[in-house]
């Protein structure tokens, strides 16, 4: 009975891992609409009752990928937290770097745009995915922002948490305006974003 038990958890866990495998193929190539919960049963061979069993909804499958690729973007934020740039400017900007990465990942619009922020998809696993993503965020610019104020590099009397949330706002303004509007061209989104977050730096920094 154990070796039975055993193996048919292996096979669970080797279905769910092909169901993933396909839908990220898929997602990723046809985009979120125009992939089928059918397509990806077919695709990673197996019946579409499985999908929906494991998954319940495309939404929720697309969340679960998606969450693997930002637990590994909150990883390399955290290392950068323990041992980063000295200077506050070069510092903020190298952790939203890390997070730029993921569109670089998933480079057409049509995947972004369900993720970027809370209330813009009509799917409760992506939204709750987001709201998970803003606050990690959010915690970690905190973070970030209140060991250089503990360094003396930033101002005393500057609210941590307000300084964050501004920084937070211009970053996500600026990746909402790429994934939405087909007229923006990232390096210009960019450097207009690097810019204003300079700016915001520079002018809590201590003189």
């Amino acid at each position: 009975m154990e070796v039975d038990s055993s193996l048919r958890e292996r096979q669970k866990t080797r279905r769910r891992a092909d169901i993933l495998a396909a839908g990220k193929s898929l997602f990723s190539r046809q985009g979120y609409s125009a992939t089928s919960m059918n397509a990806i049963a077919q695709t990673a061979e197996v019946g579409i009752a499985t999908v929906y069993n494991y998954f319940g909804t495309k939404g929720s499958l697309l969340a679960e990928i998606l969450r693997s690729d930002f637990d590994l973007l909150f990883e390399r934020g955290e290392a950068l937290l323990a041992q980063g740039p000295e200077e506050p400017d070069a510092g903020v900007l190298a952790l939203i770097e890390i997070y730029q990465q993921f569109q670089d990942h998933w480079q057409p619009r049509h995947m972004l745009i369900a993720v970027v922020g809370p209330g813009l998809s009509a799917e409760p696993a992506l939204d709750e995915l987001a709201r998970d993503a803003e606050g990690r965020l959010m915690r970690q610019l905190v973070a970030l922002l209140a060991r250089y104020q503990r360094a003396g590099k930033v101002r005393a009397d500057i609210d941590i948490t307000d300084a964050a949330l501004i920084v937070f706002y211009i970053f996500n303004q600026h990746f909402i305006e790429y994934v939405s509007q087909e007229t923006v061209k990232f390096p210009a989104m960019k450097a207009a974003m690097d810019r204003q977050i300079r700016f915001i730096v520079s002018a809590i920094r201590q003189a």
